[in-house]
């Protein structure tokens, strides 16, 4: 064989590697995800008073979200959306209720709350931070997954957690079920299922 054929051989061969390795790639790549969107329901209280929290700058621009992975917020993994301060929506697996309260510009720990407005609301002798879940106390939410169609009670006050649940926690609506027979207002269920083209091009690196 010539030193032409020889080096064309060789190329032959490079290229056909990379073709059955970007094969390879291709029938390995999984052919899409399984979109997460549930809803909880939720609320605030503050020495007896709910915390109105349906302004605009606590929600999420249905226009907003993104449906490219690379450029996912942590506002598109979990938030709230027109003006609905009850339902909390969650668009990807093993968010908190950390996670959620701190894109609200909250912050929470086991015996604190503190507001969007930096006011520290801290447990003491005369008032408590208390969180009720489905109508039970728990001692901590920051690092709790939301669970679909669960309410949460953030209460913090002179009240005792037997007269929060009596008197707070059924105010908190119980919506979260009918929204998840609702279609989504956003987009931030996560991306597309990518076409065969696109699939593709990741295989073959282009």
């Amino acid at each position: 064989m010539t030193s032409s054929g020889r080096a064309a051989a060789f190329a032959g061969g490079i290229v056909a590697g990379a073709a059955l390795l970007g094969l390879v790639r291709f029938a390995a790549m999984p052919h899409g995800h399984e979109a997460v969107h549930y809803h909880a329901n939720w609320a605030v209280y503050v020495d007896g008073e709910r915390l109105d929290l349906s302004a605009s700058r606590y929600m999420e621009d249905v226009a907003a979200c993104s449906a490219d992975p690379s450029q996912v917020r942590p506002e598109d993994r979990v938030h709230m959306h027109e003006n609905d301060h009850d339902a909390v929506h969650v668009h990807a697996a093993g968010v908190t209720w950390g996670h959620f309260l701190a894109n609200l510009g909250f912050g929470v720990g086991d015996d604190y709350l503190v507001t969007d407005g930096g006011v520290r609301l801290e447990g003491g002798p005369a008032r408590t931070v208390k969180f009720v879940l489905d109508g039970r106390q728990v001692p901590s939410i920051r690092n709790r997954p939301i669970r679909s169609e669960e309410r949460l009670l953030v209460s913090y006050g002179p009240e005792t957690a037997d007269e929060v649940i009596r008197t707070q926690f059924p105010q908190v609506a119980s919506t979260a079920a009918r929204l998840n027979t609702l279609p989504d207002p956003a987009s931030c269920s996560g991306p597309a299922e990518p076409t065969t083209g696109e699939r593709l091009r990741r295989a073959f690196w282009y």
